[in-house]
């Protein structure tokens, strides 16, 4: 669970929903009901919407800022866990609960958030720190197991079947997304429901870099071994940034978000500060 130090952290952040949504500016859920309302100023940054800058305060100061909005209902944020065996290659799995816990913690204070794992289990809904106890026992407990679904069949999955009303809110798969089939599926099927959502692609230095000394392969999902030799780890090497080029195109020409975030083999203090980093540089996170 994240360190007490980081709550502290995280509590000077907000999630941006620039980053995470479709509805335009920066917008923080209030009550349902209210109106849309000026709630206040945060200094520019790239991808903000022109229309939201304050040319009145650019011209006095100089400076450029977004003015923040207060949005009229509660944003659900739906959190998509990978818990497939390929998650455990370069702690990815760690790393993607690190992530996972800490998106929930700040975003719980302000909207209703869930849990869905790639294997049909889900969290309560939860709204509020006073839940994000049961939240994080969720996402640690969440087993790894060789019989998950693929990424494309358990996002369509959560998809098309999940308990929750079409265009519910957001949902944010953290996935390292490895499977053979196409993703269109999964992305219609998102489509379909009125889902927003963004792909937070969780790779591991060993998956885009392997060692070119090492003479063997595993398959950590068959669990079965290939002998390679240097020219065929250099060609692993093109095929994984091929597929990484062309998830990306997929996920974007869909109109979502595709973010990556590399994973690493380090103790959970410098794992949290690694996620904490990413989240803002992916601009995820932002000062609230």
């Amino acid at each position: 669970m994240i360190s007490p130090r980081m709550r502290l952290v995280l509590d000077r952040y907000a999630l941006a929903s620039k980053a995470l949504s479709r509805f335009s500016g920066e917008r923080m859920a209030t009550e349902a009901g209210q109106s849309v309302e000026f709630h206040d100023f945060r200094p520019y940054q790239k991808g903000d919407e022109l229309r939201y800058v304050d040319w009145k305060v650019y011209a006095r100061t100089g400076k450029v800022y977004t003015r923040l909005y207060q949005a009229e209902r509660n944003i659900a944020l739906y959190l998509v866990l990978d818990t497939s065996p390929s998650m455990s290659i370069g702690h990815k799995a760690k790393f993607a609960r690190i992530v996972a816990e800490m998106i929930s913690y700040v975003a719980q204070k302000d909207s209703l958030s869930q849990v869905y794992l790639f294997n049909g289990d889900f969290s309560r809904a939860a709204h509020g720190r006073s839940k994000i106890a049961d939240t994080w026992s969720f996402i640690e407990a969440a087993p790894l197991a060789a019989a998950e679904p693929s990424p494309v069949n358990a996002i369509k999955e959560f998809a098309l079947n999940s308990k929750f009303p079409a265009g519910a809110g957001l949902a944010l798969i953290i996935s390292d997304l490895f499977d053979e089939k196409s993703l269109r599926p999964a992305l219609t099927a998102l489509k379909a429901r009125g889902l927003d959502a963004s792909f937070l692609q969780i790779m591991a230095e060993e998956d885009i870099h392997p060692e070119e000394d090492r003479l063997e392969l595993i398959d950590i999902e068959t669990n079965n071994s290939l002998r390679v030799s240097i020219d065929e780890v250099r060609a692993y090497k093109q095929a994984v940034h091929k597929f990484l080029a062309r998830t990306r195109s997929s996920i974007m020409q869909a109109k979502f978000k595709h973010l990556l975030l590399i994973s690493s083999d380090q103790d959970l203090d410098l794992l949290e500060r690694k996620a904490f980093y990413e989240l803002l540089k992916t601009s995820i996170l932002t000062k609230r």
